[in-house]
């Protein structure tokens, strides 16, 4: 009876028995990782597949396969990456990635087309405060937007309250190298002179 109490545990069948639970968890164990290998091999590419890096979004097509390696087109650059970090893209994907990039070349035309119309001066004379400053505010984001250097903001010298509103908007823009006005002889305090960075 003393070898059954609290104290002293069956030691035989007691201590086999964990040890057998303890080596059938370890075999559990090991078997996952071999389920999840078989997983990507099952995935095979071929050539001409449309396939993306895991976690990105640019969708590029296979041209070659070396081995455990890919040479893939993402557009215009070719990259030879590894196949395990390819995944297949669907033609829905495949849509919608088209789409944006569609977006983006429209983006693009646009700037190209506001370089070619992009006038480097504005003139506010006349407007109400907050409709110039709106406009100045329009005008400065467009102008940074195609990259000139310098534009010209013909505010006119009145009361001097549209020039003030509109140094105090461009001095707080991000961009702007500095402001001045012009010089005398082309309008003086009338016109301020806006460089960018």
């Amino acid at each position: 009876m003393a070898g059954n109490s609290p104290l002293n545990p069956p030691q035989g069948d007691f201590l086999e028995s964990n040890k057998d639970k303890r080596l059938n968890v370890r075999k559990q164990e090991t078997r996952n990782p071999k389920l999840e290998t078989r997983n990507p091999r099952q995935e095979t590419f071929e050539v001409k597949d449309q396939v993306r890096l895991k976690g990105q979004t640019a969708v590029g097509e296979i041209l070659e396969i070396q081995g455990n390696q890919a040479v893939v087109a993402f557009g215009q650059l070719k990259s030879t990456v590894k196949i395990s970090k390819l995944e297949h893209i669907s033609n829905s994907q495949i849509k919608k990635e088209n789409r944006y990039s569609h977006l983006g070349k429209t983006t693009t035309d646009d700037v190209r087309e506001k370089k070619l119309i992009f006038k480097s001066d504005i003139d506010v004379r006349g407007m109400r405060g907050d409709e110039a400053l709106q406009a100045v505010t329009y005008f400065i984001d467009d102008a940074q937007m195609v990259g000139v250097a310098s534009v010209r903001i013909l505010h006119g010298t009145g009361t001097g309250i549209l020039r003030q509103l509109i140094r105090q908007y461009l001095s707080s823009v991000h961009g702007i190298k500095h402001f001045h006005d012009e010089h005398v002889q082309f309008g003086g305090a009338g016109i301020t002179i806006v460089e960018f960075d």
